[in-house]
């Protein structure tokens, strides 16, 4: 009876990582949505946008004591910490940028870009060893992501986005390679908690910029506007995240990190829901040949992220 009991328990404790490692996907997926609206329709300065979302995000960190109750980190943590809190915020810059330059399932989907850098960071700076058939994962992503932003109007050249994406998701890898080695100092709640403060002290200096403050101060009715889809989008943001990082603290960041790689599916399925609703709310083709296209290198970015990891 006793081994029954151990066994169950450990089917569950599997069963519940991959259950929260898949919120963050659907979560952001949606995110996305909305993150797309508010860069290519409501605010056209990034460094604005990107000042408003950190403080919204900031709001939802009571929810965590109800979890659980963060502590007070060791000095040895703070490097980390500030490391990680000051990614939140500059990841946010090539992130919006492209989604003013392509579509948000595209943007969504070149996230993977990151998942050729994690399992090298993890390997140098974690100890988590690479295998034959992670560069064979690694050459599909590449090929993948390339053909995704190619841009065939005359010359075969890459989208802005890709080259966005790809800064992008190297601040991603550093930040989740850095919240794996905070983990291993401090609980989930405490580092998660702490590093979302840390985001919050970094974007409130942003107020001693001139020409950013002004613009913040310019555009506080549209904020007040938009308040309703800041809450939302930052809600679902914070929760995105907060399943992330507690998937990260239990099992090892290049498993989790793989389950990201159904994220864009989640994109496109939303926009074919919304679009028919909404047409103009956000940047996205849902032409036939269009998704037809994009799934079909979706789904070989998955198998090529499953290589890799």
């Amino acid at each position: 009876m006793i081994p029954f009991q151990k066994s169950n328990v450990k089917t569950i404790s599997s069963m519940l990582w991959i259950f929260i490692a898949f919120l963050a996907p659907v979560l952001h997926g949606f995110a996305n949505i909305l993150d797309n609206y508010l860069t290519n329709q409501r605010f056209k300065n990034i460094w604005t946008l990107t000042f408003y979302s950190t403080l919204f995000n900031a709001l939802f960190l009571p929810f965590i004591f109800f979890i659980e109750v963060p502590g007070i980190p060791p000095v040895s943590a703070v490097p980390f910490l500030l490391l990680v809190g000051t990614i939140d915020i500059l990841y946010l810059f090539p992130y919006y940028k492209a989604l003013q330059s392509d579509d948000t399932s595209v943007v969504s989907a070149l996230f993977s870009l990151g998942k050729i850098l994690i399992p090298l960071f993890a390997f140098l700076f974690v100890g988590e060893q690479l295998h034959l058939t992670q560069y064979l994962g690694f050459f599909i992503l590449i090929l993948a992501s390339a053909s995704l932003t190619l841009n065939h109007r005359g010359v075969f050249r890459l989208n802005a986005s890709f080259f966005y994406m790809l800064l992008c998701s190297i601040l991603l890898a550093v930040e989740a390679v850095a919240y794996k080695h905070l983990f291993d100092q401090v609980g989930w709640s405490t580092g998660f908690v702490w590093a979302t403060c840390v985001s919050t002290m970094v974007i409130l200096g942003f107020l001693f910029v001139t020409h950013i403050r002004r613009d913040i101060f310019k555009h506080t009715k549209d904020l007040k506007r938009n308040a309703p889809v800041f809450i939302l989008e930052e809600f679902l943001t914070f929760g995105g995240s907060a399943a992330s990082t507690y998937a990260i603290s239990l099992v090892p960041v290049t498993l989790e990190k793989s389950i990201g790689a159904f994220q864009p599916l989640f994109v496109l399925l939303y926009a074919l829901v919304l679009g028919k609703y909404f047409p103009h709310l956000f940047k996205e083709q849902i032409d036939r040949r269009s998704i037809l296209k994009k799934s079909l290198i979706f789904l070989i970015m998955i198998a090529g992220v499953l290589l890799v990891v």
